[in-house]
Protein backbone atom coordinates (compact mmCIF):
# COMPACT_ATOMS: atom_id res chain seq x y z
CA UNK A 1 0.00 0.00 0.00
CA UNK A 2 1.27 3.62 -0.85
CA UNK A 3 2.69 5.05 2.14
CA UNK A 4 0.64 8.66 1.49
CA UNK A 5 -2.43 6.37 1.35
CA UNK A 6 -1.76 4.76 4.91
CA UNK A 7 -1.36 8.30 5.91
CA UNK A 8 -5.06 9.77 5.03
CA UNK A 9 -7.77 9.54 7.49
CA UNK A 10 -11.46 10.12 7.52
CA UNK A 11 -14.02 12.03 9.45
CA UNK A 12 -17.95 10.56 10.50
CA UNK A 13 -20.22 14.06 10.31
CA UNK A 14 -21.62 13.51 13.82
CA UNK A 15 -25.60 13.88 12.40
CA UNK A 16 -27.48 14.24 9.52
CA UNK A 17 -30.77 13.96 11.93
CA UNK A 18 -31.74 10.01 11.00
CA UNK A 19 -30.37 11.01 7.20
CA UNK A 20 -32.10 13.80 6.37
CA UNK A 21 -31.82 16.74 4.92
CA UNK A 22 -33.36 19.04 2.17
CA UNK A 23 -31.70 19.25 -1.34
CA UNK A 24 -30.83 22.95 -0.42
CA UNK A 25 -28.39 21.33 2.34
CA UNK A 26 -27.49 18.27 0.22
CA UNK A 27 -26.19 21.13 -2.40
CA UNK A 28 -24.47 23.25 0.06
CA UNK A 29 -22.79 19.90 1.61
CA UNK A 30 -21.69 18.58 -1.81
CA UNK A 31 -20.18 21.97 -2.76
CA UNK A 32 -18.11 22.14 0.35
CA UNK A 33 -16.82 18.18 -0.61
CA UNK A 34 -15.89 19.29 -3.85
CA UNK A 35 -13.83 22.21 -2.70
CA UNK A 36 -12.01 20.22 -0.66
CA UNK A 37 -11.43 17.51 -3.35
CA UNK A 38 -12.76 14.36 -0.96
CA UNK A 39 -12.04 11.06 -2.60
CA UNK A 40 -14.87 9.43 -1.40
CA UNK A 41 -18.06 9.83 0.57
CA UNK A 42 -20.13 6.87 2.37
CA UNK A 43 -23.60 7.03 4.13
CA UNK A 44 -22.59 4.68 7.31
CA UNK A 45 -24.96 2.35 8.85
CA UNK A 46 -25.82 4.92 11.26
CA UNK A 47 -27.26 7.14 8.58
CA UNK A 48 -24.24 9.42 9.13
CA UNK A 49 -21.75 10.73 6.55
CA UNK A 50 -17.99 9.86 6.05
CA UNK A 51 -15.97 10.99 4.11
CA UNK A 52 -13.08 9.37 3.34
CA UNK A 53 -8.88 9.96 2.20
CA UNK A 54 -8.60 13.15 3.74
CA UNK A 55 -5.51 14.24 5.62
CA UNK A 56 -5.97 15.38 9.39
CA UNK A 57 -5.80 19.09 7.88
CA UNK A 58 -8.06 18.79 5.71
CA UNK A 59 -10.58 16.82 7.65
CA UNK A 60 -10.72 19.68 10.47
CA UNK A 61 -11.01 22.18 8.45
CA UNK A 62 -13.87 20.61 6.10
CA UNK A 63 -15.76 20.01 9.84
CA UNK A 64 -15.65 23.84 10.99
CA UNK A 65 -17.28 24.40 7.80
CA UNK A 66 -19.84 21.28 8.01
CA UNK A 67 -20.43 22.43 11.76
CA UNK A 68 -23.88 24.98 10.30
CA UNK A 69 -25.44 21.94 8.58
CA UNK A 70 -25.09 18.69 11.00
CA UNK A 71 -26.13 17.95 14.23
CA UNK A 72 -24.15 18.12 17.30
CA UNK A 73 -23.88 14.91 19.13
CA UNK A 74 -25.44 14.60 22.04
CA UNK A 75 -23.92 15.00 25.54
CA UNK A 76 -26.66 12.69 27.11
CA UNK A 77 -24.48 9.74 25.58
CA UNK A 78 -26.90 8.82 22.81
CA UNK A 79 -24.35 7.98 20.18
CA UNK A 80 -27.35 8.34 17.23
CA UNK A 81 -31.02 7.74 15.84
CA UNK A 82 -31.37 5.64 13.42
CA UNK A 83 -34.59 5.58 12.05
CA UNK A 84 -37.03 4.64 8.97
CA UNK A 85 -38.45 6.63 6.55
CA UNK A 86 -41.70 5.62 8.72
CA UNK A 87 -45.32 6.06 7.75
CA UNK A 88 -44.41 9.81 5.82
CA UNK A 89 -42.49 7.94 2.89
CA UNK A 90 -42.42 4.49 3.05
CA UNK A 91 -45.55 2.21 2.10
CA UNK A 92 -44.63 -0.29 4.65
CA UNK A 93 -45.10 2.39 7.11
CA UNK A 94 -47.99 2.49 9.55
CA UNK A 95 -46.18 5.07 12.33
CA UNK A 96 -43.96 7.94 12.00
CA UNK A 97 -40.97 6.74 13.21
CA UNK A 98 -38.75 9.90 12.14
CA UNK A 99 -41.08 11.79 13.93
CA UNK A 100 -40.17 9.66 17.17
CA UNK A 101 -36.90 9.77 16.42
CA UNK A 102 -36.02 13.02 16.50
CA UNK A 103 -37.87 13.26 19.96
CA UNK A 104 -35.58 10.94 20.81
CA UNK A 105 -32.72 12.66 19.88
CA UNK A 106 -33.66 15.40 21.82
CA UNK A 107 -34.33 13.72 24.91
CA UNK A 108 -32.28 15.00 27.96
CA UNK A 109 -30.97 13.28 30.39
CA UNK A 110 -29.74 14.22 33.88
CA UNK A 111 -26.34 13.20 33.72
CA UNK A 112 -24.07 11.59 30.82
CA UNK A 113 -24.67 7.81 30.09
CA UNK A 114 -22.46 5.61 31.54
CA UNK A 115 -21.29 3.93 27.84
CA UNK A 116 -22.63 5.20 24.09
CA UNK A 117 -26.17 4.21 23.61
CA UNK A 118 -27.44 3.07 20.08
CA UNK A 119 -31.34 4.01 19.18
CA UNK A 120 -33.21 2.35 16.16
CA UNK A 121 -36.72 2.84 15.01
CA UNK A 122 -38.60 0.95 13.10
CA UNK A 123 -42.26 2.20 11.59
CA UNK A 124 -43.31 -1.34 10.89
CA UNK A 125 -42.70 -4.69 12.08
CA UNK A 126 -40.20 -5.49 9.16
CA UNK A 127 -37.76 -3.91 11.70
CA UNK A 128 -35.90 -2.26 8.86
CA UNK A 129 -33.27 -0.24 11.51
CA UNK A 130 -33.11 -3.94 13.43
CA UNK A 131 -34.54 -2.53 16.92
CA UNK A 132 -33.44 -6.14 18.25
CA UNK A 133 -30.11 -5.42 18.53
CA UNK A 134 -30.02 -1.71 19.47
CA UNK A 135 -29.54 -0.55 22.98
CA UNK A 136 -32.75 0.96 22.42
CA UNK A 137 -34.92 0.15 20.14
CA UNK A 138 -38.45 0.62 18.88
CA UNK A 139 -41.06 -0.78 15.82
CA UNK A 140 -44.41 0.02 15.20
CA UNK A 141 -47.27 -2.45 14.67
CA UNK A 142 -51.00 -1.59 14.40
CA UNK A 143 -51.66 -1.43 18.10
CA UNK A 144 -48.50 0.91 18.96
CA UNK A 145 -44.91 0.89 19.59
CA UNK A 146 -42.90 -1.94 21.04
CA UNK A 147 -39.74 -1.19 23.22
CA UNK A 148 -36.82 -3.51 22.97
CA UNK A 149 -33.95 -2.55 25.56
CA UNK A 150 -30.28 -3.93 25.89
CA UNK A 151 -29.77 -5.38 22.37
CA UNK A 152 -26.19 -5.25 20.49
CA UNK A 153 -24.82 -6.49 17.57
CA UNK A 154 -21.42 -6.24 17.71
CA UNK A 155 -18.33 -9.24 18.54
CA UNK A 156 -21.18 -10.45 21.40
CA UNK A 157 -24.46 -9.82 19.90
CA UNK A 158 -27.61 -10.14 21.84
CA UNK A 159 -31.36 -9.57 21.29
CA UNK A 160 -32.89 -7.02 23.32
CA UNK A 161 -35.44 -7.82 25.82
CA UNK A 162 -38.96 -6.63 25.10
CA UNK A 163 -39.77 -4.26 27.96
CA UNK A 164 -43.44 -2.73 26.95
CA UNK A 165 -46.30 -3.31 23.55
CA UNK A 166 -48.96 -1.36 22.26
CA UNK A 167 -47.11 2.02 23.58
CA UNK A 168 -47.98 5.37 21.89
CA UNK A 169 -45.39 8.21 21.92
CA UNK A 170 -45.65 9.65 24.45
CA UNK A 171 -45.33 6.21 26.49
CA UNK A 172 -42.66 5.66 24.45
CA UNK A 173 -40.35 8.12 25.76
CA UNK A 174 -41.27 7.72 28.81
CA UNK A 175 -40.21 4.12 28.82
CA UNK A 176 -37.23 5.17 27.17
CA UNK A 177 -35.77 7.48 29.85
CA UNK A 178 -36.89 5.28 32.65
CA UNK A 179 -34.87 2.19 31.41
CA UNK A 180 -31.53 4.61 30.56
CA UNK A 181 -32.21 6.10 34.37
CA UNK A 182 -31.83 2.58 36.15
CA UNK A 183 -29.37 1.55 33.65
CA UNK A 184 -27.39 4.79 34.43
CA UNK A 185 -27.67 3.97 38.25
CA UNK A 186 -27.04 0.42 38.11
CA UNK A 187 -24.30 -0.37 35.76
CA UNK A 188 -20.99 0.06 35.62
CA UNK A 189 -18.67 2.62 33.85
CA UNK A 190 -18.56 1.97 30.11
CA UNK A 191 -20.40 -1.03 30.28
CA UNK A 192 -23.27 -1.19 26.97
CA UNK A 193 -26.91 -1.79 28.19
CA UNK A 194 -26.42 -5.72 26.78
CA UNK A 195 -23.82 -6.60 29.51
CA UNK A 196 -25.73 -4.45 31.66
CA UNK A 197 -28.91 -6.49 30.93
CA UNK A 198 -27.07 -9.66 30.69
CA UNK A 199 -26.51 -9.48 34.80
CA UNK A 200 -29.45 -7.26 36.00
CA UNK A 201 -32.24 -9.14 34.16
CA UNK A 202 -35.08 -7.98 32.24
CA UNK A 203 -37.37 -8.74 35.15
CA UNK A 204 -35.53 -6.84 37.38
CA UNK A 205 -35.77 -3.50 34.41
CA UNK A 206 -39.59 -4.46 34.79
CA UNK A 207 -39.85 -3.96 38.60
CA UNK A 208 -37.62 -1.16 38.28
CA UNK A 209 -39.57 0.98 35.37
CA UNK A 210 -42.94 -0.17 35.99
CA UNK A 211 -43.03 -0.79 40.00
CA UNK A 212 -44.12 -3.90 39.90
CA UNK A 213 -47.12 -3.35 37.19
CA UNK A 214 -45.53 -4.13 33.96
CA UNK A 215 -47.12 -3.69 31.05
CA UNK A 216 -47.02 -6.26 28.25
Amino acid sequence: MDPETIQKTYAVVPGLNMGLFTPKDLGTILQIINRYDVPATKITSAQRLALLGMSEEEMTALQKELKSHIRKTAINGVHYVQACPGLKWCKYGIADSLSLGKKLEELSMSEPLNAKVKVGVSGCRMCCTEPYVRDVGIFASKKGWTLIFGGNGAGKPRIGDIVAKDLNDDEVLVLVKKCLNVYQENSKPRTRTARFMERFGIDSLKEKVFEGSPKE
